[in-house]
């Protein structure tokens, strides 16, 4: 019966290295990216809550009130929840994580009259389930940074072109929504409602701390040059230049990446399969062995 339990386990590791060597070589979302996608997109008061997540809510609120974060990190954390519109504080959501690999662990504990290695198994996943839970809104932002970076050099092109003939911020704003994609069109259209309401250098400096990227202050400090009445053309040629070089380089060292990351994922598996017949000539031998005697 644990044979059969282990193959069972080792099978499910095989399935999730076969999904990562896919994602690896197809570049598609993984299962913690989409979910924090989805969440992303809903709306206040539209999220249905199953029952699991009430009783992980209960005992994380028990958490959040001894949790005491350092002030740089919850200032961080706070800003990637606000961009993946999580409504939580920081305190809230590192107790959430904590609570999800806590009552994981404690879930396995019936699986001692099975085998104590269960325990320890259950320990170890129930840590990386917290950490996972941990990393997801962290990860979902970064990923989304980089998006958004892809688009970014070609973003500055357009505003050098239209430097040339025009210096009204707003109308470029505008012009570019029309072919900007999904994410950075978001942050365009937000930017461009802050700067009808409101303060033009302001809202640029909104849409900086949002997308949190060093090309982008890069070129806000321009756009910033261009409000206050700067000569800003020689600038957004030469960062023109020096993004599409930047860009080059990226699309190379990701090209390297690629077979690293396949290497890995198929080292995982090979060494998922050579447990899987581990484990079943181990079994075959001891009842041979049984047999025998």
């Amino acid at each position: 019966m644990t044979a059969g339990l282990l193959i069972m386990l080792i099978a499910a590791l095989v399935g999730v290295a076969c999904y990562n060597f896919i994602c690896a070589g197809v570049d598609v979302p993984t299962g913690q990216t989409s979910k924090m996608m989805m969440l992303a997109g809903r709306r206040s008061g539209t999220r249905k809550e199953n029952l699991s997540d009430v009783y992980i809510a209960k005992v994380a609120d028990v958490f959040a009130k001894y949790i005491n974060m350092d002030a740089l990190k919850r200032s961080q954390l706070q800003n990637a929840l606000d961009i993946a519109h999580v409504e939580m504080t920081p305190e809230q959501y590192v107790a959430t994580a904590i609570a999800r690999g806590l009552l994981f662990g404690l879930a396995t504990i019936p699986m001692w009259f099975i085998s104590p290695l269960f325990i320890l198994v259950g320990i170890a996943l129930g840590c990386l389930i917290g950490f996972a839970r941990y990393q997801e809104v962290l990860d979902f932002v970064k990923k989304r940074r980089k998006r958004i970076e892809r688009e970014i050099p070609r973003f500055t092109s357009a505003v050098a072109q239209n430097l040339e003939i025009d210096r009204d911020i707003l109308r470029m704003f505008i012009a570019y929504r029309r072919v900007a994609d999904k994410e950075f069109g978001a942050e365009l259209d937000q930017t461009i409602a802050d700067m009808k309401t409101g303060n033009y250098e302001n809202a640029l400096l909104k849409m900086e701390k949002r997308i949190n990227s060093p090309l982008m202050s890069d070129v806000i400090r321009g756009l910033i040059g261009v409000l206050r009445g700067d000569d800003q053309r020689v600038y957004f040629k030469m960062l023109t230049f020096d993004m599409r070089q930047l860009e080059q380089n990226t699309l190379k060292k990701e090209a390297m990446k690629r077979p690293q990351a396949m290497q890995k994922y198929c080292m995982f598996m090979m060494f998922c399969i050579l447990l899987i017949y581990g484990v079943v000539l181990v079994t075959e031998v001891v009842a041979n062995v049984g047999i025998l005697f």
